[in-house]
């Protein structure tokens, strides 16, 4: 049974930092942070007003006007977690938006299933344009998902997948098999002999199982031998718990790969405090991960860098061209991932998310 350990001084500080991409961290920017604020205030209050009214005003024009004019519209957008990850995409989401003459309501659901359903069933009730969603759980969400499709409002996924994409109409992520392949090439290339690792999962989200696949099929027949995997929830604190656990059960292990930068901080922290020579490869392009990347001779080596940016951009233009009229290029946009590592880690300190 896996001993659970008080954190460390180190851990906090750590923690304090975190942000995620598949988290649970403060935001480090005056720009996040008033998304979070502003998303409380318009779901108790705007939302149900000026949201409403500015939702209405649009539907009820025809399909013409609405293509013709690109403001007035309002846009639900709900995640799983409040993270900096997630609150960029809203934010991103949020910039092109106004720039547009539009405007969003975001609302976090806090790792709730039922506290998800009740924030699209308010956003119908609110007569939103469209609804971003990445979802806390891709199976129960499914009867929301019926009730925004009957009452004919688009929706786009984004991260990590419903279970059912025929309810959704675009689906936008990190192609996230790439990331996983980018984290395993990199551990072939610094153990070419391989030996006995660790693996940090998150089976209940289906973009970290797409991860967590992509690696596992790099290193098949490259001499490493997965010892230990176990579920962190991609969070600091059951990283690193888990990764001390991991450690005194199996000293041997060279390497660990974490699906996010969140809970491969957490690994981090249980190595640098044991004083353990164990090489980490993470998800994300996390700045906290960059940082640590960027210390000569790391133990963390690699993140495969995701774009939450990109991301958010890329979900408004697709809900631009569906309420348009028009039907997207393609069903599912995929943003490709990018290896952040020693070798180029310079080029991404400088500012938060890319």
């Amino acid at each position: 049974m896996m001993k659970k350990r008080f954190a460390t001084a180190v851990t906090i500080a750590l923690a304090a930092a975190s942000i995620f991409g598949c988290s649970n961290s403060a935001s480090q920017s005056k720009q996040t942070t008033q998304a979070a604020a502003a998303a409380a205030e318009e779901n108790t209050t705007e939302a149900a007003g000026n949201t409403t009214e500015a939702a209405a005003g649009e539907k009820a024009s025809s399909g013409a006007d609405a293509s013709s004019d690109k403001g007035g519209k309002t846009f639900g957008v709900t995640y799983w977690i409040e993270s900096d990850f997630f609150k960029t995409v809203a934010d991103s989401i949020t910039s092109a938006a106004e720039a547009d003459g539009n405007k969003t309501v975001v609302v976090d659901a806090q790792q709730d299933s039922t506290k998800q359903i009740q924030i699209i069933e308010d956003f119908i009730a609110q007569d939103v344009d469209a609804v971003f969603l990445n979802p806390v759980d891709r199976d129960a969400v499914a009867p929301a998902l019926q009730k925004l499709k009957e009452a004919g409002i688009p929706v786009i996924n984004f991260d990590s997948s419903v279970a059912n994409l025929d309810l959704v109409d675009a689906y936008v992520a990190t192609d996230n098999l790439q990331a996983g392949k980018l984290c395993a090439e990199s551990m072939i290339k610094d153990f070419p002999e391989g030996g006995p690792i660790a693996v940090l999962n998150y089976p209940a989200n289906s973009a970290c199982l797409d991860r967590e696949k992509g690696f596992l099929e790099t290193i098949e027949g490259k001499g490493f031998e997965v010892v230990a995997t176990f579920d962190a929830e991609g969070t600091v604190e059951k990283g690193q718990n888990i990764t001390s656990d991991i450690l005194q059960a199996h000293p041997d292990i060279v390497a660990i790969f974490s699906i996010n930068d969140q809970a491969g901080m957490g690994a981090y922290a249980a190595c640098t405090t044991s004083g353990a020579n164990v090489s980490i490869y993470g998800v994300d392009g996390a700045p906290e991960a960059k940082q640590v990347i960027a210390k000569e001779g790391s133990i963390y080596r690699m993140t495969a860098a995701q774009s939450p940016i990109k991301i958010g951009t890329n979900c408004y233009d697709v809900a631009m061209t569906i309420l348009s009229g028009e039907k997207p290029a393609q069903f599912q946009i995929d943003v490709p991932a990018f290896t952040i590592d020693s070798t180029n880690i310079q080029e991404y300190l400088g500012a938060g998310w890319q």
